[in-house]
């Protein structure tokens, strides 16, 4: 990396615009279940805006001057060469479906683990469960995964396919029924989301 790169990336780190400031809020620190990420990180000849090296992972935000634009996809192909897989977003994108967003780069970052049958449980089903129990949303993601270690192993099949139904909610409003904020159905799910407020 030489110096002028070094400089110029410094010089977009302080640029930033308000779609890769947000995107960098929801992945700096670790928060987006707890990847490594670095911002305008100087790669080969390029500065990626951002990139895990753990997942091999790079993430572009791009304005419309980027759309079809063939340095971008020489750029790519290169990352791609190196092993890194890219993901581009554009700044609406970012700024107007951020959960969405979240949500495609999560399963890049954790790919689901195949369905089990009935056989085999124990350790596979409860890494699987995990998986879909990841969120971006940090304080749900916290409380389910507390949750998941507490009280999972003791349900019943009832109790499990409750769980399933919530895991295939959206976050906010998964994060309302649990806040009390939204009526949940009566019942089993009723019953799961008390042990889930208590974990």
């Amino acid at each position: 990396m030489s110096l002028s790169q070094q400089v110029f990336a410094k010089q977009l780190r302080s640029n930033m615009t308000d779609a890769e400031k947000l995107l960098w809020y929801r992945l700096r620190a670790h928060r987006f279940i707890r990847a490594k990420f670095k911002r305008q990180q100087p790669l080969g000849n390029y500065i990626v805006d951002f990139v895990c090296f753990e997942a091999k992972l790079v993430i572009e935000v791009d304005g419309g001057q980027h759309f079809d634009n063939t340095q971008d996809m020489q750029r790519d192909e290169w990352l791609r060469g190196q092993g890194f897989e890219v993901m581009r977003f554009w700044n609406n994108e970012v700024l107007g479906q951020t959960e969405s967003v979240m949500e495609k780069i999560l399963q890049v970052l954790t790919p689901s683990p195949q369905p089990l049958s009935h056989e085999g449980r124990g350790d596979r089903l409860l890494e699987r469960v995990r998986w879909r129990a990841r969120r971006g949303l940090l304080e749900l993601d916290i409380v389910l995964g507390r949750f998941i270690e507490a009280h999972y192993a003791q349900l019943d099949d009832a109790g499990r396919q409750a769980f399933e139904v919530l895991l295939d909610m959206p976050d906010n409003p998964l994060w309302d029924m649990i806040a009390g904020r939204q009526e949940a159905a009566p019942g089993e799910q009723q019953a799961l989301l008390e042990k889930i407020r208590a974990a």
